[in-house]
């Protein structure tokens, strides 16, 4: 099978060619290979066909995306970045970033990092976002991400472009504290309205 390093410096005609004699050889089951044939399948279909299994290789072959800085408790497999870091990766991907913003002494950060390293939902939905985590005392810059108050832990969502989307917060706190959660708050699901309004569109 060709590498899809190979496929990518390959001028176009070539893959097609080299596509063309490896997908001939059991790619398929018997019953499947012969489906195109008895339904007339014309060569750019079989050509589309091609360019699908080699997408989809592509994406089998590419690592998975690895934390540059530590998590400090956050889940170790969640690949996070530091602020600058994130907010370029986010404009260059077109990912939405989930920000963290905490401190070590907060009793309440503790609890929540217990969340995230307990609840699979927010590992798993971690990787369509461009995750930042920040210790207020550390960094800052996080002054600057504080719609309402320093309160911590905060958890706020940014568009590609780095913009706050103020309207992300915990719809149990209309007035105060809206962006604070508790383990018992439902950060998936203020996730997944993140990803419904910024998810990379691509």
């Amino acid at each position: 099978m060709l590498s899809s390093r190979t496929l990518r410096a390959l001028p176009a005609v070539l893959v097609f060619a080299a596509l063309g004699a490896v997908t001939s050889a059991c790619t398929q089951s018997p019953q499947r290979a012969g489906e195109g044939e008895r339904a007339g399948a014309s060569p750019s279909q079989e050509v589309a066909g091609a360019e699908v299994e080699v997408e989809a290789e592509a994406e089998a072959e590419a690592p998975a995306r690895t934390a540059t800085i530590p998590a400090q408790g956050w889940n170790d497999e969640i690949a996070w970045r530091g602020l600058d870091e994130g907010l370029a990766e986010a404009e260059r991907t077109g990912r939405p970033v989930m920000l963290v913003v905490h401190t070590s002494w907060c009793s309440k950060c503790r609890a929540l990092k217990g969340e995230f390293n307990g609840n699979a939902s927010i590992e798993e939905l971690s990787r369509e976002f461009v995750m930042v985590h920040a210790d207020q005392d550390e960094v800052p810059e996080m002054a600057l991400y504080a719609p309402d108050g320093t309160y911590i832990p905060r958890v706020m969502f940014l568009d590609a472009q780095g913009k706050l989307d103020r309207e992300l917060a915990n719809p149990n706190r209309i007035t105060r504290y809206r962006y604070f959660y508790t383990p018992q708050e439902d950060l998936v699901g203020t996730m997944r309205e993140a990803l419904d309004r910024h998810g990379n569109k691509s």
